[in-house]
């Protein structure tokens, strides 16, 4: 039963380290419309290649401002739950009276394998763009001012001094593909 043990531990570390820092962010020049943001939880089929669910922000007529797809507590836990029913559901396959405990253990490991394939789950939270894109209201004001659409984050801005890169070549000047490739 020990191999068995060290298998369930394996799988709840491999789980814990894919859910763990799954994070993409998505940010669009447009503006958001005021609001709360909308959130969506996304389905998704063989491991993740083919979506069960529609598309996040069909609803929104004006494009999407961003879009930020993670994974919650929730959609670990859905992953969690389907875990321990398929080990539960492969164990019980293999309970017969002739399987030693190494088997039934082996069954389990397997049955844990196959739901996480078969469906997942994530959260995605976006912001529809706000049909007027000429600047923002000032408060009192009653005039718009033009403002940046997004301002880099602190973290992800370069370091004071540091190289622009050189332009790009214009367009023609480089061969779409290598003779010597």
């Amino acid at each position: 039963m020990r191999k068995a043990h060290v298998v369930a531990a394996s799988m709840a570390a491999l789980l814990l380290g894919q859910t763990g820092c799954y994070r993409t962010s998505i940010v669009t020049n447009l503006r958001p419309e005021e609001g709360r943001p909308h959130t969506d939880r996304q389905w998704f089929t063989a491991a993740g290649l083919l979506p069960v669910s529609k598309a996040p922000g069909t609803e929104c007529t004006n494009g999407i401002a961003w879009a930020q797809s993670r994974v919650l507590p929730t959609d670990f836990f859905i992953e969690a739950g389907l875990v321990i029913a398929g080990s539960l559901i492969g164990a019980a396959a293999c309970s017969g009276s002739g399987t030693t405990d190494e088997e039934r253990g082996n069954c389990a490991a397997v049955g844990a394998l196959i739901p996480p394939l078969l469906i997942g789950s994530r959260t995605v939270t976006y912001a529809c763009a706000a049909s007027d894109q000429s600047g923002v209201l000032l408060p009192g004001t009653g005039s718009r001012q033009e403002l940046p659409a997004r301002v880099p984050d602190e973290d992800s801005a370069p370091p004071p001094g540091s190289p622009t890169p050189p332009p790009l070549p214009p367009s023609g000047s480089v061969p779409e593909t290598n003779p010597g490739l």
